[in-house]
Order: C-alpha cells, then sequence, then structure tokens
C-alpha cells in the first residue's frame, strides 16, 4: 500500500499528509530510489565520499572502513583500528550523516556504525490552511558488524541492523541483517564480492502500514591494474521488484597523498527529464587527500536536472 492510500484511510493530521506528498514526489526520487515507495527508502542512499564518488561500485573494494555499508566482509582486510564520520547536505537542505569504528582483533574484525538523516522542520496545517504548528521527520540505522577470514582468498561478514523511520510522533522501526563474502587473488590485485542486504521484518509499523525493507543484492569485482595506480570497480545491483542497476568506478592515485576517482550510476537514468543538464545524471568525480593518518575525501555526484550531492569525509587511523 502507498503512502497516500495510507494517509486517505487513516484519520491522521493532515501535516502527515503533506510531508509524504512531499517525501514521495521529490526526496524519494532524489535518493536514487525505486519505482516502489517504501518508508525505509533513505536506506538506498550511499554513505561516504570515496564509495560515493566510485559510483557506489563497492561491493567488492575490500579494506576499507566504509565496507560495512556496501560489504561487511571487507572490514576483514583493516589491520589498524579506523573510524570514520561523513557529512551530506542532501538535497532540499536534508542533513545526512555517517559515523563507524572498526576494531581488528586476531580472529577478525568488528564495527560499529550509525547512518542518520534529518529531514528538517516543516509547518503543520489542518484542512483549513492554519498552522498547526512544526513537526519534524528523520531516520536512522545502527548496526553491528563483524568480518573475519574463513579460508585462503575468502572472507565473509555481516551486520546486525536497528532500523527506524519517524515522522512527528509517529515512528515505524525494523530489525535487518547483511551477509557478504569476498574472494580475493592478492597477487593479481583481483576481488570478487557478494552481498545481501537488509534481509529483515518490520517490528513496530508507521500508523497501521508495515513497509517492506528494501531488500537487494549486489555483486561486483574490483582490480588493480598491473604497474598502473589505477583500481577498477563495477557492480550489478538488484532491488526487489526493480530492475537491476550497473555501476562502475575507477581510483588513480597521482601521488602518496592524492586520489581522483570517477563514477557513473545508471539509476542516474531514472532522474532525466530532457533538460541539457541531464547528460551528467548518475555521474560522479571526487578527490581523496592523505595528511599523516588522515583521509579526507570529497564527491559530487550528479542527478542532472533534479541537482547534485556533495559529500565530505575524515577518515582516522590509530
Amino acid at each position: 500500500m502507498s503512502y497516500l492510500a495510507l494517509f486517505e484511510n487513516n484519520p491522521v493530521p493532515n501535516m502527515l499528509k503533506r510531508l509524504s506528498i512531499i517525501l514521495l514526489f521529490t526526496v524519494l526520487p532524489a535518493m536514487a530510489v525505486a519505482q516502489t515507495v517504501v518508508g525505509y527508502d533513505f536506506l538506498r542512499t550511499t554513505v561516504g565520499a570515496r564509495p560515493s564518488a566510485m559510483g557506489g561500485a563497492f561491493v567488492a573494494v575490500p579494506g576499507d572502513i566504509h565496507n560495512v555499508a556496501y560489504n561487511p566482509a571487507g572490514i576483514a582486510s583493516l589491520v589498524e583500528r579506523s573510524g570514520t564520520f561523513s557529512y551530506l547536505n542532501h538535497l532540499l537542505d536534508f542533513q545526512s550523516g555517517f559515523l563507524a569504528y572498526a576494531q581488528p582483533f586476531s580472529g577478525g574484525t568488528a564495527a560499529a556504525s550509525l547512518n542518520f538523516i534529518d529531514f528538517g522542520s516543516f509547518d503543520g496545517r489542518d484542512e483549513q490552511d492554519n498552522s498547526t504548528g512544526e513537526f519534524g521527520a528523520n531516520g536512522l540505522v545502527l548496526a553491528a558488524t563483524y568480518g573475519r577470514p574463513v579460508m585462503k582468498n575468502l572472507t565473509l561478514g555481516g551486520s546486525a541492523k536497528y532500523i527506524r523511520f519517524q515522522i512527528d510522533n509517529f515512528t515505524q522501526s525494523a530489525v535487518a541483517l547483511d551477509a557478504g563474502a569476498i574472494y580475493s587473488i592478492s597477487s593479481r590485485g583481483f576481488n570478487i564480492g557478494a552481498t545481501v542486504f537488509n534481509l529483515g521484518t518490520t517490528t513496530s509499523a508507521f500508523i497501521e502500514t508495515e513497509d517492506e525493507l528494501p531488500l537487494n543484492v549486489q555483486l561486483g569485482f574490483s582490480k588493480v591494474l598491473q604497474h598502473l595506480p589505477v583500481m577498477i570497480s563495477a557492480a550489478v545491483v538488484k532491488f526487489k521488484d526493480d530492475d537491476i542497476d550497473f555501476r562502475f568506478g575507477g581510483e588513480i592515485r597521482l601521488t602518496e597523498q592524492l586520489a581522483a576517482r570517477l563514477g557513473y550510476n545508471s539509476v542516474g537514468q531514472d532522474q532525466k527529464v530532457d533538460t541539457s543538464r541531464d547528460k551528467f545524471a548518475g555521474v560522479s568525480i571526487g578527490l581523496g587527500f592523505k595528511i599523516n593518518r588522515f583521509d579526507v575525501d570529497y564527491s559530487f555526484s550528479s542527478f542532472g536536472e533534479v541537482g547534485a550531492l556533495n559529500r565530505f569525509t575524515l577518515v582516522g587511523r590509530l
């Protein structure tokens, strides 16, 4: 059942109906989203400047703390304690942040993460268009992740997640699992990754309807080119009831301290509205700077006429 039908059939405040329409026709499509609109669609937004600059083609790129969001098996390759913070000023000035910390142990690597989006404040209106006061909306994901090698060249990992989406005093929550694997041939700089996301269920309904989680599977590879400081990556992504999306990325190390990145996500085709700016829809670029034990990353992702997203990420190693 769609949100519009939900609000038509239940005596909820008119301000919630207004916000639902905003999310349905503006915010959610801009989040690289799907043909089916659900309350958990904010889970589809990519996190981290480095993965986003590479078009989100990160399911087979191990050894990065952002593996907690792209393939939990990848954190098994981390050899140092790592932490990260990302900030995203989303379309319509919605604010989003991502925090993660990873701790290697002798048998594997554990991590914890928080992904949060704040849709800001809205002016509620009744049926006579009189103000009923401000209200807010937000969503969050809390995750615990563990990854470890299980045999030569193969690592496995999983995440347990608590997910919440809230509009004013109405809340919907869910629990879910992610599971992933990466097979690596280190001598050739080649990795194959596969992940399934959001295997779970809603634990409390948003008003009366329980939305489905955006279940999806990803499969991809990454390859470090011989004799060149270049890595390429690709992934296919299939959300339930959606067409297959394709993601491509590349990273070149210009110096020990500077990297340039380029990517493409085919979901950008869904944002095209036949204007001159549409030719860049789905394209992303970025830069990464190493400063002592810190990485400072930036990415720019175009959605064509809809707009663009600028991400900033700080990664520290302890």
